[in-house]
């Protein structure tokens, strides 16, 4: 597939994810607390992500956050298929948005760990599957509060529930797959690094 691509093609590609980037770096997170006087790199998890505004600003306003950085998912992948992306070329799309939330050069590369943004994306590319995964994904960051389990238990979660539903393990499935294991991995990142050094 890759060996057939057209310059203009190549082009088409290119701007995509140029695009997709861009919007995934757009810094609602951190511009919705900046207006409640919060910021969001010195206070809370030190994230750009609307659980921080949750924890830093309050409910009203990590709403806002969490539905402008799912929409952000939304909007590149709903882009990438009206220009005809398929299979691995909406993966790479997925994975510049995400790439864009984590390090945004509107907020000095620094940015959240893309669990709202990661959910738009699955809606978009899996239509029911996707809603019924991101709903999964939202009762599992509740009910974790209850048993003091990570909240992070919402990806795998989510993406077990997606596997299950779809009955299908093609490329495109192995491929969010991987992006929802670097998106837990990145809010893992800290305390994984506390285990690996207390191991050393």
């Amino acid at each position: 597939m890759l060996g057939l691509i057209t310059q203009k093609m190549f082009f088409k590609i290119f701007g995509g994810i140029l695009f997709a980037y861009f919007i995934g770096a757009i810094p609602f997170s951190s511009m919705i607390s900046s207006k409640y006087g919060k910021n969001l790199f010195k206070q809370g998890n030190r994230k750009a992500g609307a659980a921080n505004v949750l924890r830093t600003s309050g409910v009203k306003p990590a709403i806002f956050a969490f539905t402008a950085d799912f929409t952000k998912g939304s909007v590149t992948i709903l882009v990438a298929k009206f220009l005809g992306f398929e299979n691995i070329f909406v993966l790479m799309i997925a994975s510049s948005t995400i790439l864009g939330h984590w390090k945004s050069i509107f907020n000095n590369m620094r940015g959240g760990d893309g669990f709202s943004t990661l959910g738009g994306i699955t809606l978009v590319m899996y239509s029911l599957p996707g809603m019924i995964a991101v709903l999964s994904a939202l009762v599992i960051n509740y009910i974790s509060r209850f048993f003091k389990y990570s909240s992070t238990l919402c990806i795998p979660g989510s993406f077990l529930i997606l596997v299950l539903y779809t009955k299908n393990m093609n490329s495109q499935i192995i491929g969010i797959g991987i992006l929802y294991s670097l998106v837990f991995l990145k809010s893992n990142s800290i305390v994984f690094k506390q285990k690996f050094k207390g191991i050393l």
